[in-house]
């Protein structure tokens, strides 16, 4: 949580440079006792959220983090991540129905994304531009699905990212084992969504990522 003063010396412009700033003018614009304004300056030096120079306060680089942080973090829960893919339709290799039957990646995708994904997976070759826009979303905290062995075959980790297509709830998937180069997007939702949204191969679509932090 950030603290009220923390806002109150972004507005005076303490993130920039040094400012004067008395217990007294904190008080009043956080309507608080001048002692308790006094004590709440001391935490926040302690943690180093605050820094004295020359009698003078700036807020520090541990602070601005924190605000930066929190400001993201509100836009996530209102508009969502921001981030998009643009990209065309294309005909998969099969594989994905065959994964996405087995029951111990079935149970980690209802738990993990609230829903059992739809047998198959929707693939999206996305256009150049927007392959560093995908090297970003991996460097993000994934929902994480656990990999498994099964007789002598081991089955992968799986890196989920909620996401939407017109609407649809959906997810991008990055399977530990992939023949699938930067440019595809795998895709899964619990519809079928070639038939939900009357999708065909080189059609285009609009990937939009929901939320970029895992659980």
């Amino acid at each position: 949580m950030i603290s009220d003063i923390t806002f109150y010396l972004l507005e005076k412009g303490a993130h920039i440079e040094p400012k004067r700033i008395t217990t007294g003018e904190v008080a009043k614009q956080i309507g608080v006792s001048q002692q308790t304004a006094s004590r709440k300056l001391l935490e926040l030096e302690n943690q180093g959220d605050i820094e004295k120079v020359s009698g003078k306060l700036i807020l520090t680089e541990k602070a601005i983090s924190k605000v930066r942080a929190c400001v993201a973090m509100a836009l996530d829960a209102l508009e969502g991540s921001g981030m998009s893919f643009t990209g065309t339709l294309v005909q998969g290799l099969g594989e994905g129905a065959y994964y996405l039957s087995q029951g111990q990646y079935t149970r980690e995708f209802k738990k993990k994304l609230g829903f059992k994904p739809f047998a198959g997976t929707l693939n999206v070759s996305i256009v150049p531009e927007d392959i560093e826009k995908r090297i970003t979303l991996r460097q993000q905290k994934p929902i994480a699905i656990k990999g498994f062995k099964k007789g002598k075959r081991t089955f992968g980790s799986i890196s989920a990212y909620k996401c939407a297509i017109s609407g649809v709830p959906c997810a991008i998937v990055f399977p530990e084992r992939s023949s699938h180069g930067l440019h595809m997007l795998e895709i899964i939702s619990k519809f079928n969504l070639r038939k939900k949204l009357s999708l065909s191969d080189g059609k285009k679509v609009l990937v939009e990522v929901v939320n970029t932090s895992g659980p």
